[in-house]
This record gives structure tokens, C-alpha cells and sequence, in this order.
């Protein structure tokens, strides 16, 4: 859509939304799929890849992971599975509290993680900055920015 198409959009607020879903959502799974073929990691495996290469000691407890992704602790149990059989990853037990176990990328997994984070930056710079300019982006994260955290109860 060029720049006069999207003056003529419609306000009806199910519109507006129809096209940020369809914007986000396409260019979502572009990024996932250049992803999926670059470095055989899922949508989810990438995320928690992500965050826990810009975790300190690059590890989180799995139950805050789980929360930051939205999964549920069986979901980020399976991940964590994945990826500690491909040696990106493994649990580690926290020394105060052995409730509390971590997920901590392996030396290999946070090399991934570095790889990962700049493709990542190219993709997105590519199908989102470079479409909308970088004044839009910026504009688009901060309206989205303020919808996260009207919901945040």
C-alpha cells in the first residue's frame, strides 16, 4: 500500500485494527519464516533465544520466561527441551533457591543468540523501518507500547 492509499483508509475502528493486525501479522511471519530457514529455531525457540542472549548471565527463571512470552510453564518446558538437545541451552538450579530454575544459554547458544539478534535487525529493518521510515516506526512502537501497558493488570 503506498502512502495516498493509506490516507484513504477507512476510521471505523474494526478497520484500523484489521489492517494493524494484517501489517503485523504478515510481516511477523515473513521475519519467522527467514528465521525458521536461517537457523532452524521456532518462533518461540527464537524468543526465548533473544531474551535470554540480553538476560544478565544471559538466564532467566523459567517462570519469568514462560510470563515475558507469553507461554504457559509447559510450553516454555518444551523450548527449553528443544533447545537444550541441541546444546543452546540448559536448566540450571538457583543456588538459594532450589525452586527456582533457570533456563541459561550454553557458550554456543549465546554465540546463536548474538547471529540471531542481528539477523533479526536486518529483517526488521528491512520489512518495518525501511517501509514505514523511521519516523512511522517509531511512532507505530510507541502507540503499541502504550497499548501493552493499558492492559498490563
Amino acid at each position: 500500500m503506498t502512502a495516498s492509499a493509506a490516507r484513504s483508509i477507512s476510521t471505523d475502528p474494526v478497520s484500523l485494527w484489521g489492517h494493524v493486525i494484517e501489517g503485523f501479522q504478515g510481516t511477523n511471519r515473513h521475519l519467522h519464516r527467514t528465521i525458521a530457514q536461517e537457523f532452524s529455531l521456532t518462533a518461540a525457540e527464537s524468543e526465548a533465544v533473544l531474551r535470554l542472549g540480553r538476560s544478565p548471565e544471559h538466564r532467566l527463571p523459567m517462570t519469568e520466561l514462560a510470563g515475558q512470552v507469553a507461554f504457559s510453564t509447559g510450553g516454555v518446558s518444551k523450548v527449553a527441551d528443544r533447545l537444550a538437545r541441541r546444546s543452546l541451552a540448559r536448566r540450571v538450579a538457583n543456588e538459594e533457591d532450589r525452586r527456582v530454575i533457570f533456563l541459561q544459554l550454553t557458550p554456543e547458544g549465546v554465540e546463536v543468540a548474538g547471529r540471531l539478534r542481528a539477523r533479526v535487525h536486518e529483517v526488521v529493518q528491512a520489512t518495518f523501518v525501511d517501509v514505514l521510515g523511521a519516523e512511522r516506526a517509531l511512532a507505530v512502537a510507541e502507540a503499541m507500547a502504550v497499548l501493552a501497558e493499558a492492559r498490563r493488570d
